[in-house]
């Protein structure tokens, strides 16, 4: 006999989870049933420069750990020590002086070397953000290509003897913590994107960091608007969300303002209601995680008035756990018809969810989660604009950047295809941006015209 599906709450689990005090109150929690991102609900040691996270991010998939920061002292010690043939200290001395010049930036190493990127230190923040990028877009089958590229033997003997005196780096078999990847579309591009990075180490080296800050914003950016959807999001490709270039003016009433930032930065916003909506909706004891389409999915083969009615009990203790610190007269709440009873209460646990942030104490803890986003974004990939405010932001080697990872092995690439390859990838450019994109490219003499269609025209690959 067959066991039916069911959709049961556990509201012991809740309580315990949230930490139910018999006095009210509770603390909302995350990551326990639904993992869906690194963020924690306090400002402390945002991460918005991402050098220590490509540190962790190479460890990782390197299968390396490292339990010091580098001494520099020690470090030109060691080398000077490889080199015995001094006249006198005093040339020593400047044997250190000339490699703290050529291999030390302040107190770091500097990337000579795809090795070099694993001793670059990382805080347990740029660690936590490292292992989220691994979990949900990087895949075991480009294991082999890490591993040569990895281990490519170069004959420069001081860079041997630099590598020798570094400390010690040992094997480690790196089991990052599972996140739930919401947007597999965006691994699969990540995987194709990833491995063409590896083919070359100069390549890599140069565009690591970018290529990691560009699918985090991606994979953001993206999340963001899908959850705002629920049931309704397509998982199988980007929604427009339009950049301006670095280098060009805008206005109001560009494309690129109206659905960039301006229309961002809401989603982002809520992203913390999304995560404590399924961390409530995943206490249901089935050992899967479930987004929003498949809580959708598994209510549509049930009871809906059964499913509505464990929603409502969800709702119920959680509203009477918060108490008399927040006014649910004014909760605003737009009765969602889709066409299912139970699921049509997510919308309005949402919004329980969400309202405690705008009319309670609790509006710090909801701004400190979503500036763990908005920080980066605002400096990696944003550009205040005067009274407009932000504008998403691509740089001219930002462009250079993607037409070499969009055009890969091949010599060129219809203009038109490469936009939408662009877009493939979340960037959305306007009818102005895409000229001023062209303009570059015929600065940068790799625009080949047989016409003035874009059927016609060819972007030839960037070496």
């Amino acid at each position: 006999m067959i066991e039916q599906i069911r959709y049961k709450i556990n509201f012991e689990e809740i309580r315990k989870s949230f930490q139910f005090k018999e006095t009210g109150g509770l603390t909302n929690s995350q990551g326990k049933k639904y993992r869906l991102l690194p963020y924690k609900a306090n400002e402390n040691n945002l991460v918005s420069n991402f050098k220590g996270v490509v540190g962790a991010f190479s460890r990782g998939i390197s299968n390396k750990e490292i339990k010091e920061k580098i001494d520099v002292n020690l470090f030109l010690d060691k080398v000077a020590e490889k080199i015995h043939d001094y006249e006198n200290e005093s040339s020593k001395e400047k044997f250190k002086d000339i490699i703290e010049t050529m291999f030390i930036d302040g107190d770091e190493l500097v990337n000579f070397n795809i090795k070099a990127l694993n001793y670059i230190y990382s805080t347990k923040q740029e660690e936590n953000i490292a292992n989220f990028m691994i979990s949900v877009l990087y895949s075991k089958d480009l294991d082999n290509g890490i591993h040569r590229l990895y281990n490519i033997n170069k004959d420069n003997i001081l860079y041997k003897s630099v590598l020798q005196s570094l400390p010690e780096i040992k094997e480690k078999s790196n089991e990052v913590e599972k996140y739930n990847c919401y947007l597999p579309f965006i691994k699969e591009l990540f995987i194709k994107d990833f491995s063409f990075l590896m083919q070359n180490e100069e390549t890599y080296k140069s565009y690591i960091k970018r290529f990691i800050e560009f699918y985090y914003m991606f994979y953001i950016t993206q999340l963001s608007i899908k959850l705002s959807q629920f049931q309704e999001a397509d998982l199988t490709r980007p929604d427009l969300i339009y950049y301006t270039l670095d280098w060009e003016k805008t206005s109001k009433n560009r494309t690129a303002y109206r659905l960039g930032w301006q229309c961002l930065e809401p989603k982002v916003s809520d992203l913390f209601s999304h995560v404590i909506t399924l961390e409530l909706l995943n206490h249901h004891g089935q050992e899967k995680q479930l987004g929003y389409i498949e809580i959708h999915e598994l209510f549509r083969s049930l009871d809906e008035n059964d499913v509505a009615n464990e929603i409502n009990q969800i709702i119920e203790i959680y509203k009477n756990q918060l108490g008399n610190d927040i006014d649910w007269d004014t909760l605003q709440h737009k009765d969602i018809s889709t066409g299912n009873k139970g699921f049509d209460k997510v919308y309005y646990l949402f919004d329980v969810v969400k309202h405690q942030f705008k009319k309670s104490t609790r509006t710090r803890a909801n701004d400190a989660y979503k500036n763990w986003f908005i920080k980066f974004a605002k400096e990696n990939f944003a550009k205040r604009r005067g009274q407009l405010g932000y504008n998403l932001n691509i740089t001219e080697e930002d462009i250079i950047f993607l037409t070499k990872v969009c055009i890969k092995n091949r010599e060129k690439i219809k203009l038109n295809l490469l936009f939408s390859e662009f877009e493939k990838r979340g960037v959305f450019f306007d009818k102005d941006s895409k000229e001023r994109v062209i303009q570059l490219y015929e600065k940068l003499n790799i625009l080949e015209k047989k016409s003035d269609s874009g059927d016609a025209q060819y972007v030839k690959s960037i070496l």
